[in-house]
């Protein structure tokens, strides 16, 4: 059972992430977006029920909500973030660069999980 905060922590990212997807091509709109997700994401990463819930939504049917999740995942579900993101960067468009660079930052070692 997910405790009520995470649950709500978690519909909130899932919420952030759709609309930072609709977002991408007004940096005006999704940069607040991004750092809403930040915050989210560093308190839901704090329990297994908010890190399960983040690794969860790389299944999400929205492509932007699987590169979210899957760059926040990569610090506890590396094989599978790293799939998905892999997918998303065989792609195209703004979202199949984002995880290409991602994927080099986090292969690289200078990926910042904050």
């Amino acid at each position: 059972m997910v405790p009520n905060d995470t649950a709500q922590g978690l519909e909130d990212y899932h919420a952030t992430a759709v609309a930072w997807d609709a977002a991408q091509r007004d940096a005006d709109r999704a940069n607040p977006l991004f750092d809403r997700l930040r915050d989210l994401f560093r308190e839901l990463r704090e329990s297994e029920s908010g890190r399960q819930g983040i690794a969860a939504l790389m299944h999400d049917p929205i492509i932007g909500v699987r590169l979210i999740a899957a760059s926040d995942s990569l610090g506890w579900a590396e094989g599978e973030a790293t799939e998905v993101l892999t997918l998303i960067e065989n792609g195209s468009g703004l979202h199949a660069v984002t995880a290409k660079y991602t994927l080099k930052a986090f292969r690289d070692g200078h990926l910042d999980r904050d």
